[in-house]
């Protein structure tokens, strides 16, 4: 016999987002439930991957299983996203990002610095593949050397992120799940 359904707690509901789709199916954006909700109440969206059905939003009037994905029911224009190549200058953010927050010299998590591979001032630049995330003591003690010259060998070859490209496959693979 299946479960009864469970009304969504505080804790839930505000650490819930949702990915949002276009029309095209194209990945859109990714809100929280709050948002998500609001859109398929007006109708402006289609519920394509719930959480679970167990997990219902409720109000007075209606319950709504919690959606993982959504799909916009009319395309949103969206300016194209500039390629990422390697000569694109990185972000501090997106560097610590890409690699998820890791120290490329010891491994250890919550790196909150970034390193340049090849140093800056021997001509090192600004591009994804000589930058990566490391922690304050790496960062100090590597200095103004190359990996090789501080002893300090990288943990994995810092390189140019692709995620929209992985994140689109996902959504592919999720909404396919019997191909």
């Amino acid at each position: 016999m299946p479960r009864p359904p469970i009304a969504i707690t505080t804790r839930t509901w505000m650490n819930a987002h949702v990915r949002v789709l276009n029309a095209t199916y194209e990945d859109f954006d990714l809100v929280p439930a709050a948002r998500a909700i609001v859109l398929l109440v007006e109708d402006l969206a289609l519920t394509l991957v719930e959480h679970s059905p167990r997990f219902v939003v409720r109000s007075q009037h209606v319950a709504i299983p919690l959606p993982r994905t959504i799909q916009l029911f009319e395309y949103v224009h969206t300016p194209p996203r500039p390629t990422i190549d390697d000569d694109t200058r990185a972000s501090f953010a997106g560097v610590l990002a890409r690699d998820h927050y890791r120290c490329a010299y010891c491994g250890a998590a919550g790196a909150t610095t970034v390193d340049h591979v090849y140093p800056r001032s021997r001509g090192g630049n600004n591009s994804w593949s000589n930058l990566v995330a490391c922690c304050l003591t790496c960062n100090n003690a590597k200095s103004d050397q190359t990996p090789e010259e501080s002893g300090m060998p990288l943990l994995w070859v810092p390189r140019t992120p692709r995620t929209d490209r992985k994140r689109q496959h996902t959504i592919w693979r999720e909404l396919t799940p019997h191909l």
